[in-house]
Order: C-alpha cells, then sequence, then structure tokens
C-alpha cells in the first residue's frame, strides 16, 4: 500500500497520478544541489523544473494551512469498514493512509460485493450487508453474519486471493475499479446472507450465485475522491484517493450531533447508523459544520464537503432490514437541508447533511483519547467550499 509517511511529499506523474513518495530529507538534498556550476546548467533547469512541481503541488495540496488551533474535542471511536456496507470494527488506534484507515491488514473499504457483470452492490439494495461482519487474523478474515441460514461463516486468507490473481472489473458511481475475485465459496456465502435475488443477470453463469466478492489488494491504487457533479466543491485535490468508498476516503461525525438528533427520534439511533470512522466527543452538536481543518496527533484532515445522506440511513445495522417509517432520514429532512451556497442547497433540497466528508493533507497515526484540534472556517477565509 502506498502510504504518504510523516515528513515526506508525493512523487507525481506529469498525468498528475502519485507514484511515489519522497521523503524532505532528499527534497533538502536536491535543494542544495541546485547550487551548481554553470556548466552543468541544462542538470540546474530540471532540478528547478522538480522543485518548482514540487512547490506547485505544495501550494495545490497544503494552501496555506492554519498556524492556529482550537481544541475541540477528543477521539472516542475509530472504526474501519473493511467490506463496504459490511458492519465495522472498532479499533484503539489506526493509521491513516490516502485511502483511508487501516488497522494491520484492516484497510477501510478494500472489499467490494459486485453483481457478475461488475456493478456495485450496497446496503441500499442489500441492507443484510451490514450485518457481515469481519475479523482479521492476520491476512486470514472470518466472515460472520446472524443472517447466514445455516449459521456459517466463511474464512479466506488474503494472500492466497491476490496469488490466485483472478481479476474482475467493476464500476462504482461511474469509476471504473479492479479486484481479485475472492472465488465461489465466497460468492455463494454472501448470497445467502443478503438473500439477494434480482434474477438472472448478464455474466451470470446457470446455477451461479448472483453476488461476487471483490478485494482491492494492490490493483485500485489511483481511484481520485469522487466529486460531485451538482457542485464543483473547491478543497478535492487531485491527490484525494479512496479504495471502494463511495465519494471520500474519511468521515467524521461528533457524539453530540447524534445525541441531539435522538432527542428527536421516537426511537433512538447510533453512530453505526451514519458510518463514520471518526467519531468525536467533547463537542456542541454539529459543530463539525464549521470546520476547515482537522488535526489529530500528525494526521491533519481538510473539510471537503458536507455527508449528505441518502436511504441507506434508513437500514438499522443491527438488524440489516430498512426501517418501516424511513426513520433517521424522515427527521433529518425537517431540519438538516443545507441552505448555502445556494447551488448545493438546490441540488441537495432532498438531502440532508449529517457529519463531514474529509481529505487527508497529512498522515500519521490516530489513537483514541487523542485531542482533536480545529481550524474553523469562520477563521479561515481561504478555505472555501
Amino acid at each position: 500500500m502506498q502510504h504518504c509517511e510523516r515528513g515526506s511529499v508525493p512523487v507525481v506523474s506529469l498525468k498528475g497520478k502519485v507514484i511515489s513518495f519522497l521523503p524532505l530529507s532528499q527534497l533538502s538534498t536536491m535543494r542544495s544541489n541546485l547550487v551548481l556550476p554553470q556548466s552543468v546548467g541544462v542538470g540546474v533547469g530540471v532540478g528547478v523544473g522538480v522543485l518548482m512541481g514540487w512547490w506547485a503541488w505544495r501550494r495545490y495540496s497544503h494552501p496555506q494551512l492554519p498556524t492556529q488551533w482550537e481544541e475541540a474535542g477528543e477521539v472516542t471511536r475509530l472504526v474501519v469498514y473493511p467490506l463496504k456496507s459490511g458492519g465495522g470494527i472498532q479499533v484503539n488506534q489506526a493509521d491513516a493512509t490516502p485511502y483511508g484507515l487501516t488497522h494491520q491488514h484492516a484497510n477501510d473499504r478494500c472489499l467490494l460485493v459486485v453483481t457478475p457483470d461488475g456493478k456495485f452492490i450496497t446496503g441500499r439494495q442489500a441492507p443484510r450487508l451490514t450485518t457481515i461482519h469481519l475479523t482479521f487474523d492476520g491476512t486470514v478474515v472470518t466472515f460472520t453474519s446472524q443472517h447466514h441460514p445455516r449459521s456459517l461463516s466463511l474464512t479466506l486468507d488474503l494472500t492466497q486471493i491476490t496469488a490466485l490473481n483472478n481479476v474482475k472489473e467493476a464500476v462504482v458511481f461511474n469509476a471504473d475499479v479492479r479486484g481479485y475475485d475472492c472465488g465461489d465459496e465466497a460468492a455463494t456465502w454472501v448470497s445467502d446472507v443478503t438473500q439477494y435475488s434480482p434474477g438472472q443477470q448478464e455474466g451470470q453463469g446457470q446455477g451461479q450465485p448472483p453476488l461476487r466478492l471483490l478485494y482491492n489488494g494492490d490493483l485500485t491504487l489511483d481511484r481520485v475522491a469522487r466529486k460531485p457533479t451538482y457542485y464543483e466543491f473547491k478543497q478535492f485535490k487531485k491527490t484525494d484517493t479512496l479504495f471502494y468508498a463511495d465519494t471520500c476516503a474519511y468521515m467524521l461525525l461528533s457524539e453530540s450531533s447524534v445525541e441531539e438528533l435522538n432527542t428527536r427520534l421516537h426511537s433512538p439511533v447510533t453512530s453505526d447508523w451514519f458510518r463514520s470512522n471518526i467519531i468525536v466527543k467533547g463537542t456542541p452538536a454539529y459543530d463539525e459544520d464549521h470546520w476547515a481543518y482537522v488535526k489529530i496527533g500528525d494526521v491533519i484532515l481538510r473539510r471537503v464537503k458536507p455527508c449528505d445522506r441518502c436511504v441507506f440511513t434508513n437500514v438499522d445495522p443491527t438488524k440489516g432490514t430498512k426501517t418501516h417509517d424511513q426513520e433517521p432520514l424522515t427527521t433529518l429532512k425537517k431540519y438538516r437541508l443545507l441552505k448555502e451556497p445556494e447551488a448545493v442547497a438546490k441540488a441537495c433540497s432532498a438531502k440532508p447533511v449529517f457529519g463531514v466528508h474529509l481529505g487527508i493533507n497529512q498522515c500519521g497515526t490516530i489513537r483514541l483519547g487523542d485531542k482533536v484540534l480545529v481550524a474553523r472556517t469562520a477563521d479561515n477565509p481561504n478555505w472555501k467550499f
């Protein structure tokens, strides 16, 4: 996996793709080597070009980062979701990478359920996916679910899956992705749990299960975060990447926001309903709406957009069923619709927002209990949606 190690910068190809990360110590060496005799002017020109390219990238992806931070709260939960739409794994610490949180071999949204012809499937179509829980022992993963008809578990060795090299193509929100097919046993198990039955599909052989399971491994490393088409959110960067997540590699939510929502609901919900990676306590409700940057330890995150909510919000993750009263989405629509920017409010007129999507500026490790420092939008006029 490609990491932006602390004290390093991306090496970007001519097409804008991050191909490696260069330690700052090497950059310093490059800069000192620029003081050369005139006879090597061509080399200087190349060196200056590289350096100017780096400074251009630096200015683009790190636009005047704040120097003053305000303590807002602390990290109370860290959750990695290895299976897209599957249950989360609570961890005490996680590495914040360009692709999302990772804990040992559990990478966020690194497993994807698809139809045989490559269409991605989520809890919107198959709500029982939320009841699939994963445990990792090195590269060996065990899948369990209360909804398996014979109470069977599934065990896969991801090393063996990648060695078989059965690569399949798929599409996630119009983005082409690839993954290692996890085999017929995994396909049958996932299909049995979800009871997903859309009828015979293109690419599905007679008697074959209607769903397949893909593992990202080292395949999809250059998928850029999905910028919405309805508005040009200015905080998205070309260096923002992700595996199989919908939009961004990170989602943050405050405990107080969930608690405030629960005062409006007949049946309370938890942060699990909203599938956030980083849950913060000690802040006023919805305070995260006003943060431009978030600093946790060495990690610096940048708010790129509010998290607009869809019908998936109405799936009870403990049961794997949709709520009969369309809650909590119905209540959120009553008071969490955007009013500005006007273009976003118009495009999301039926989509309430809850939590925030984040891109990453600096990688590192996040731990439970870490202080959450923020720079507010009001104090950072250069930060704009």
